[in-house]
């Protein structure tokens, strides 16, 4: 699985397919971990993953854009877009909590 940071904070996310959003930050060892293990993983469909440090300056631009960022208090933090908008997120790297919000997606 090939991981890309959100370079335009500005830009759509799962227009084209689904696109796991992770906000997280560099000295986070739990995001660190969650990376590693989607970089081996294998996704059941087509999926974008993208990553986002709120700290950056992309990831100012982003939260000025989504005011929903100031409540994020435990990173990695996860936001599943399809069709543009966000169907479902949750805290932490759990790659079953991955795998269960795209298999309810199918159907």
């Amino acid at each position: 699985m090939d991981l890309q940071v959100l370079s335009d904070p500005q830009r759509p996310l799962g227009v084209d397919q689904p696109t796991l959003l992770i906000l997280g930050r560099p000295t986070c060892d739990d995001c660190q971990a969650f990376y590693a293990d989607l970089a081996t993983w294998n996704p059941p469909r087509p999926l974008e993953v993208l990553t986002l440090n709120l700290r950056a300056p992309e990831g100012e631009v982003f939260r000025s854009l989504n005011p929903w960022t100031d409540h994020v208090d435990f990173v990695p933090f996860n936001v599943l877009y399809v069709g543009g908008e966000p169907v479902d997120q949750w805290s932490g790297g759990d790659l079953s909590r991955l795998e269960t919000a795209l298999s309810s997606l199918e159907g």
